[in-house]
């Protein structure tokens, strides 16, 4: 038996388990919070019993937000959260608002407004995580409208045929191609380069749909799509270990 709860914000599960033979509180590496209790507990004493520990509950999730944040986000020599754009590392400020907004500000010093809920601001570092969360949120989203949307007008503008296109949260690859079924899966995070070298991402995988390797005639067709391919790989090796690092 299991009943979702939430207290002054805090969203957690009472489990009844029948090999439970105490009551326990848990929060999981992920944010995730349940009290498991044996089954002749009532619930009006697993609430209290959760109430009661709700110090430990708030720590453990502003230890995990702040890990997040650490994750997700370049700090700059003054500490504050960057995250990138476009392959642009922009300073990140969090508001209280109503819901959760996105906006960019171009005023002296370029930046990104994350508005985010109150209940979501019980501490600086649970705003944080929760305006990095909604920023990785809005790039995933728009990852999945422009990257597939862009690998089609670049396919035909090379007379090139793809049954498939999908955005995945590679860990390792930026891209990869499957010839024979004309299938190709881009890395999410590619959204989040310059305009130039996601071209050149993409680029690289269509080009496996004549070339499945990466001998010198493969390159010879990357170079005729895109002559400017080596300042997009240049990019790449002094960007990219930190943009793949960007985690979900």
């Amino acid at each position: 038996m299991t009943v979702k709860e939430e207290y002054i914000g805090i969203s957690y599960e009472i489990r009844k388990r029948r090999q439970a033979k105490r009551m326990s509180l848990k929060v999981s590496h992920d944010g995730r919070v349940w009290v498991s209790v044996p089954m002749r507990v009532s619930l009006h004493d697993a609430r209290t019993f959760f109430r009661t520990n709700i110090a430990f509950v708030q720590k453990a999730l502003d230890n995990i937000a702040a890990e997040r944040s650490q994750r997700l986000a370049l700090p700059s020599s003054s500490e504050k959260t960057h995250v990138i754009v476009e392959g642009e590392w922009l300073p990140l400020s969090v508001e209280a608002g109503e819901c959760f907004a996105i906006t960019f500000s171009l005023t002296t010093v370029r930046h990104i407004v994350v508005t985010v809920p109150q209940e979501k601001m019980l501490s600086e570092a649970m705003s944080r995580a929760a305006a990095l969360e909604y920023w990785r949120y809005c790039m995933i989203t728009r990852a999945n409208e422009v990257l597939p949307k862009r690998t089609l007008e670049l396919a035909q503008s090379f007379g090139e045929t793809v049954r498939r296109i999908a955005v995945k949260n590679q860990k390792s690859v930026w891209g990869s191609c499957v010839k024979a079924r004309r299938s190709l899966n881009l890395n999410w995070r590619c959204i989040l380069f310059p305009p130039s070298v996601r071209d050149y991402l993409i680029i690289h995988e269509l080009a496996h749909l004549r070339q499945a390797n990466h001998s010198d005639a493969y390159w010879e067709q990357v170079e005729q799509w895109c002559p400017d391919y080596r300042e997009a790989e240049r990019w790449l090796k002094a960007n990219g270990k930190r943009v793949m690092s960007v985690s979900v």
